[in-house]
């Protein structure tokens, strides 16, 4: 039994979810600011006055902006998936095409991303593991370019029909769907932001995407596009 005055009891207790929310929103913020000044720039955090619209975050390092929600699990949790907003992980107006989305309210969002905190305490420390997701991870998923089982297969696949079905309302979003980043570093380069682990996976990808779903043609030959994204993404999670 562990013991009721520890951090692990603390986070635990359901009359501590405001302050275990700002506590690991806290330690977010810590771990990708170091994570940006490593790359040397001032990440830009901003956070929305009223949490209406489906994020907690915005992450911005001029050149991407990211709308971002924040999701915790403590370690041995039973949850395998979270209500996130529709409109939060469907494509920005001007990629909605290049997903393969319609071009209609039902297909238009925001782009941004949703972070799974994993958190394992012990009687005086917290140590947290980092899962991200947002639509070039499932694209990449539903272009067959991370290694899945045929179920998590199907449930991702319905996953983009939910996504597409109404312009309002929430999906459930199956921990399958989230990559495990091997550190803040790189996790801002899992999210599509500077990060010194940064490579040309995420453009490549939407070459992919475009010319599945648009027919555009490639730079390359298909294959290498695959390969380079692959590895890509292979750099960055465990």
């Amino acid at each position: 039994m562990s013991d009721p005055s520890s951090l692990s009891s603390f986070l635990r207790a359901e009359k501590n979810s405001k302050s275990r929310e700002f506590l690991l929103t806290s330690r977010v913020i810590h771990d990708l600011m170091v994570a940006a000044a490593s790359r040397n720039y001032d990440l830009l955090v901003y956070a929305p006055t009223v949490d209406s619209d489906g994020f907690d975050l915005i992450l911005d390092d001029r050149d991407t902006f990211l709308p971002l929600q924040l999701k915790s699990v403590i370690s041995g949790g039973r949850a395998t998936e979270w209500a996130i907003h529709r409109k939060l992980l469907r494509p920005a107006p001007h990629q909605i095409e290049w997903f393969g989305f319609e071009p209609s309210p039902s297909g238009e969002g925001r782009g941004g991303g949703v972070l799974l905190i994993e958190v394992k305490a012990n009687d005086n420390t917290a140590d947290v593991v980092y899962r991200y997701t947002d639509l070039r991870i499932l694209t990449a998923y539903w272009l067959g370019l991370i290694t899945i089982t045929p179920r998590t297969k199907q449930r991702l696949d319905r996953l983009r029909n939910e996504l597409s079905e109404h312009p309002s309302g929430k999906v459930d979003v199956p921990r399958t769907a989230f990559l495990k980043a091997r550190s803040p570093e790189h996790l801002l380069a899992l999210a599509g932001l500077h990060s010194r682990f940064s490579t040309s996976w995420p453009h490549l990808l939407y070459q992919l995407a475009r010319h599945t779903f648009e027919g555009r043609d490639l730079p390359m030959p298909e294959a290498r596009i695959r390969s380079l994204i692959e590895h890509g993404i292979q750099q960055l999670v465990e």
